[in-house]
């Protein structure tokens, strides 16, 4: 049962994209990249606010992996290295603006939300 479920998604388009682009940071990285064009490191790491470098690098290393960003790095001292999008990755555009739009159109929705949940957290929680 196992290898046919497997199997399953393997053949499967939509679970192949979702199994690339699954987490919580891989769309505001490629978000970023497409408002941005190249960027460095350092500066994709302060787009993108809330994520830790050591985050940042792993996916990026899997984006990279899945032909969706490219990195170039220099041989200058300190290293430099940059991120762009490959022509895959720039393909993500329309799924992105649409993503956004969304969020614009819902907005109200998600905003309230987010209010009720956490009246419905404990405060201890909230903190943790």
């Amino acid at each position: 049962m196992a290898l046919s479920q497997e199997k399953i998604i393997l053949n499967c388009p939509f679970r192949q994209t979702l199994d690339v682009l699954e987490g919580k940071w891989k769309f505001a990285i490629i978000h970023s990249l497409l408002l941005h064009g190249t960027m460095r490191f350092k500066a994709l790491e302060r787009d993108v606010e809330g994520i830790t470098a050591r985050m940042l690098i792993k996916e990026l290393k899997l984006l990279e992996a899945h032909g969706i960003v490219h990195r170039r790095a220099y041989a200058t001292v300190p290293p430099t290295v940059e991120y762009s999008l490959t022509e895959c990755g720039q393909s993500l555009e329309p799924i992105i603006q649409a993503i956004q739009a969304w969020g614009i159109q819902n907005q109200a929705v998600i905003t309230q939300s987010k209010i009720s949940t956490a009246r419905k957290t404990p405060a201890a929680a909230r903190k943790a």
